[in-house]
């Protein structure tokens, strides 16, 4: 048998020089189909897909799949270097009837990661170009994902960096009001008045004549799905404002439906600036991420003509932009947003009735279709459960037909916009008998 020659992301790898694919089946869910929320392995195993926020209209949608082959035997590529086709567009006028008015503009670029890379970028040309150019640097929060580019990982406060040593200059990092986790004791408006005074505080320390872009995701989604509070937000955007600071939202995971809003700044009642947007764009179905930008930002940019000196050979794929309007279009059609909220409180308030009384249960978080729960030792201490309890629930999850994303304690659950009322039943049964088989002590129900 040969080598195995793969390096695989974010993900832990054995000595390889001795080792087979078989050997790899051993160790990672090998997958070979799957059609709307379901999967199939080589074993004949069949699971509810619920590991990342990708597929938002599930595997093999019908539609999306002859839109693509369609577009594949029409015109399979297109540069938008000096070039176009009829589709950059709609898609970029749909992208802004959708996301908000505010935006002018779209960026296409390849991914999440790309997209935030763009955003960082145009920030600092807008003032540049507005002769402001010591206006150059960025604060995110901790445990923000905001990628793994050079840019984008520096924005990135999960530990990241040390992998790498050090990233881009002029990158700050703020507290994030994590409830379950705070920077400090106290109740939740003394946590949150901290936070914005420490942002604050940390304006006026770097200056804020030096400052490009405050960097936010609306609810942390690899950190754990942890949502900010709405006045939280809308404060930090009001000291953006106040202090001519650009707003960066990161909605690679939250965009076009997640939340049951087409945009979580939507919900959040804020404006940014510019907006990266990805895993919901075209639902898996083809590698695609797109930066929105606010006509403020227009008009610096090109206000007289000019170049973004940026970019990739296949920005801008046709294939990609029909794959996005199809899959919008099933969102419009099938009332997937309104599905989202409703499926999403029905999950949401099941697990925490079952749950509370779980003393390894220390929290469940969410917000439409994304729903964390976050295990701990004990609810006094709120001490992360160790790793091989963590990894005994992530086999008993898969041994009860789930894949969810068990990362650092926490279980991510992200089901497709269009699961159905039994599936989400089937969800909740399943985690929770999972959840019970290790740690017992939830509530019985039928």
């Amino acid at each position: 048998m040969n080598k195995y020659n793969v390096l695989h992301p974010f993900s832990f790898m054995p000595n390889l020089q001795d080792k087979t694919e078989e050997d790899i089946k051993g160790l990672y869910t090998f997958l070979e189909s799957g059609k709307g929320c379901w999967v199939n392995d080589d074993k004949g195993n069949k699971y509810f897909y619920a590991t990342t926020a990708v597929p938002t209209v599930g595997l093999g949608n019908t539609r999306v799949v002859e839109a693509i082959h369609k577009q594949m035997e029409r015109l399979s590529f297109a540069s938008t270097c000096g070039q176009t086709h009829p589709y950059v567009q709609k898609l970029a006028e749909k992208l802004i009837s959708v996301a908000g008015d505010h935006f002018s503009l779209c960026f296409y670029t390849m991914d999440g990661s790309g997209a935030i890379e763009t955003a960082m970028k145009l920030a600092r040309q807008h003032f540049i170009q507005k002769g402001l150019h010591k206006k150059s640097k960025f604060i995110s929060f901790d445990g923000n994902y905001h990628g793994t580019m050079f840019a984008s990982g520096s924005v990135t406060n999960m530990g990241i960096q040390e992998s790498f040593g050090e990233g881009i200059t002029g990158c700050y990092t703020a507290p994030f009001p994590n409830m379950l986790r705070p920077p400090l004791e106290g109740t939740e408006e003394e946590i949150m008045a901290y936070c914005l005074q420490q942002l604050e505080k940390l304006i006026a320390e770097i200056s804020p004549d030096e400052i490009a872009a405050i960097i936010f995701e609306p609810i942390q989604a690899v950190n754990g799905i942890i949502p900010m509070s709405q006045s939280f937000l809308q404060q930090v955007a009001s000291l953006a404002k106040k202090n001519n600071i650009l707003l960066i939202a990161d909605e690679v995971t939250t965009g076009l439906g997640r939340t049951g809003y087409w945009t979580a700044s939507e919900y959040y009642g804020i404006k940014p600036d510019l907006l990266a947007i990805s895993k919901g764009l075209t639902g898996g179905y083809f590698p695609m991420g797109a930066t929105l930008i606010s006509s403020e930002v227009e008009s610096t940019l090109i206000r007289e003509g000019g170049v973004f000196l940026h970019g990739s050979t296949q920005c801008g794929h046709p294939v990609g932009c029909v794959a996005a309007l199809e899959l919008i279009s099933i969102i419009e059609e099938e009332n997937l947003l309104d599905n989202a909220k409703h499926l999403g409180e029905n999950i949401l308030s099941t697990f925490k009735d079952r749950l509370k009384d779980c003393e390894h249960v220390g929290e469940v978080r969410g917000q439409g279709l994304m729903i964390s729960i976050e295990f701990v030792t004990d609810r006094q201490s709120n001490n992360t459960i160790d790793f091989s309890l963590g990894e005994r629930f992530s086999q008993e999850l898969r041994r009860h037909g789930v894949l969810g994303n068990y990362f650092n304690g926490i279980l991510l659950l992200y089901p497709p916009l269009n699961l159905s009322e039994g599936e989400a039943t089937f969800l909740t049964n399943k985690v929770s008998q999972a959840i019970n088989q290790i740690f017992g002590g939830i509530n019985k129900y039928e």
